[in-house]
């Protein structure tokens, strides 16, 4: 991470943060890891690519007639806690489980106690 010394913690001086690249990549890395190597042409073919389609259809969305229950985590490093927010309310019957005890891995590292907060939006019995 040559080219982007402020993720590198060995370039960070003093109280300046030490900034986490949750899970972007970053071009750089094409050339630091042995292992994306051989996927630097076609990463910077997509990085160069402007015409994306929309992620998700709104309209659709707005439509929506199936349950759906979400986890949202305040402290989300990958995340931004704002859009995730105003995304869920774009999905018509969606119920957020919104927390600051559990973070973006939550699903495998506190399985059954996002579950249970799941599991309870489904069954409303959260007052």
């Amino acid at each position: 991470m040559k080219t982007l010394p402020e993720f590198n913690v060995e370039e960070v001086e003093g109280d300046t943060p030490i900034l986490f690249t949750g899970e972007m990549i970053f071009r750089a890395m094409f050339d630091d890891y042995i292992e994306l190597q051989s996927l630097k042409e076609i990463a910077d073919l997509l990085a160069q690519m402007d015409d994306w389609p929309d992620l998700y259809d709104t309209e659709q969305l707005a439509k929506n007639k199936v349950p759906v229950y979400s986890s949202t985590y305040v402290d989300d490093m990958c995340c931004h806690f704002d859009y995730t927010r105003e995304t869920a309310s774009r999905i018509q019957g969606c119920r957020q489980f919104v927390t600051n005890t559990m973070y973006h891995d939550a699903l495998t590292s506190k399985s059954e106690d996002l579950m249970k907060e799941l599991f309870a939006l489904r069954d409303d019995v959260i007052d």
